[in-house]
């Protein structure tokens, strides 16, 4: 992944002096302004072991509940095109992990565990039901572990280009406390993540995964590089790019018994489709959509086939319960 390559550069901070750094940074952090709920919605937050995590539920029906990625600049924009296709026959519930979106981004230390742990209470506290669960790339793997475990809440997967088989399945190597260190320093830290989500490295992040580079347009740029900008951004990123979040879920998927669908773009770069026969080695029962003409985000890039491929899925296994009573937003 490009960016715990970009971040163990010695040239993301090169020679930069520390006055001239924390003027940099300040320069940055002054275009940082808070982020609005993107998909609008009814809008609510929990306090999670202290910390706000935001979230909007839309629709009716039976729930389902969209899980953002984990990169710089995640958020659940990531299911703007997702939300409004479902919304007619579901309760539409995203999310914004801790560290991420509009939740907050405390210096915390951020596991796996805890991404496990926060799924868990968001299904309690938030969505009080069995649901189907949307998730993508790392998240998904991090639902598979806590679906394998404790399935009581999450009645279907569906997981789009879901790692932890063949992909950011094991600790990066020994670099990679050093590059949490980095990042995590107050002054150095904010100028290596500076330099990690300015707009033109979040640029090339996009076109590498987008198999249609056209569809990276100034907008969506300045979109990610806002919500990666937010204070605090780097601290879950650190833990992200120093490896520490990768899970292995390989025991994990044989355990899982609920039915899951498994969509993938055929042109993906960061996670490529070869990656996705492994999945089905191990859970032979495993649905498989495969989408054409898309790369690391085929939700965004190609949402008619992936929200098609959703529904269907959705309607075949569709029978949990029934919504129940909301939880009343804090």
């Amino acid at each position: 992944m490009q960016w715990r390559k970009a971040a163990v550069v010695g040239g993301a901070v090169g020679g930069v002096a520390l006055g001239a750094a924390a003027a940099y940074n300040a320069a940055n952090a002054r275009g940082a302004e808070p982020l609005e709920d993107p998909l609008g919605g009814e809008s609510g937050e929990i306090l999670w072991r202290g910390h706000r995590i935001a979230y909007s539920r839309q629709g009716t029906g039976t729930p389902v509940l969209l899980i953002h990625g984990l990169y710089p600049g995640a958020s659940s924009l990531e299911w703007r095109h997702t939300v409004p296709a479902l919304v007619d026959r579901h309760t539409v519930i995203t999310v914004d992990l801790l560290g991420f979106g509009r939740s907050d981004r405390p210096a915390a230390r951020y596991t796996s565990a805890l991404y496990q742990a926060l799924l868990g209470d968001v299904l309690s506290r938030i969505v009080r039901e069995s649901c189907a669960v949307v998730a993508s790339s790392l998240s998904a793997a991090h639902l598979i572990a806590l679906a394998a475990r404790d399935p009581r809440q999450i009645a279907v997967l569906a997981l789009i280009a879901p790692t932890g088989v063949a992909h950011l399945r094991d600790p990066e190597p020994s670099e990679s406390a050093t590059t949490r260190l980095l990042l995590d320093a107050p002054i150095v830290g904010n100028t290596i993540y500076n330099h990690l989500t300015s707009p033109t490295r979040m640029r090339d992040f996009l076109k590498a995964a987008y198999a249609d580079d056209r569809l990276v347009t100034s907008a969506m740029i300045d979109a990610y590089v806002r919500a990666a900008r937010q204070h605090g951004g780097r601290h879950a990123v650190a833990a992200l790019v120093s490896g520490v979040l990768n899970v292995d879920v390989r025991a994990a998927l044989r355990r899982v018994r609920q039915p899951t669908l498994v969509l993938w773009g055929n042109l993906a770069r960061q996670n490529p489709v070869e990656h996705a026969h492994a999945f089905r080695v191990i859970k032979r029962d495993i649905e498989w959509s495969l989408i054409q003409e898309a790369g690391d985000f085929p939700q965004d890039e190609r949402p008619d086939e992936v929200n098609a491929a959703l529904r269907l899925f959705l309607e075949r296994t569709g029978r949990w319960s029934p919504s129940g009573p909301r939880l009343v937003m804090t």
